[in-house]
């Protein structure tokens, strides 16, 4: 084996092992900024009900909003159609108390559908009016 021969082989490895560290580079960089959207889209929005979701009374919504977006608050029914819009406006960043009174609905299974820029929650409450 010649000399030029081997510094063929010691540069294909070295090319080999630069190609290798490009995409793991590449990879980590990606993923990274990944995560680092998908968590600022999670911490944008909250949305809290009550503990048991279930209701019969007037009760409140808090919404919570890590800057200021607009946001659409939905009632829809069980197959999820929409019955209501609860709120459709733009609301400044920090705790957002939304007021819902059931006693307007029939009674039976319906979805609170919150979605702003980049988030949208589905979830389930129960109306028994009594």
């Amino acid at each position: 084996m010649g000399k030029t021969e081997s510094v063929d082989i010691i540069l294909g490895i070295l090319y080999a092992l630069a190609a290798v560290m490009f995409f793991v580079v590449s990879y980590m960089y990606f993923i990274k900024r990944y995560k680092r959207n998908k968590m600022l889209a999670v911490n944008d929005v909250t949305l809290t009900t009550s503990r048991y979701d279930n209701y019969d009374n007037k009760t409140q919504f808090l919404i919570e909003l890590s800057r200021d977006l607009a946001v659409t608050l939905k009632l829809l029914d069980e197959n999820e159609q929409e019955v209501a819009t609860l709120l459709e406006k733009e609301l400044e960043a920090g705790e957002n108390v939304i007021d819902f009174d059931p006693m307007n609905y029939q009674d039976g299974i319906y979805y609170l559908s919150l979605k702003t820029e980049g988030t949208s929650i589905l979830r389930r409450i129960s109306i028994k009016n009594q």
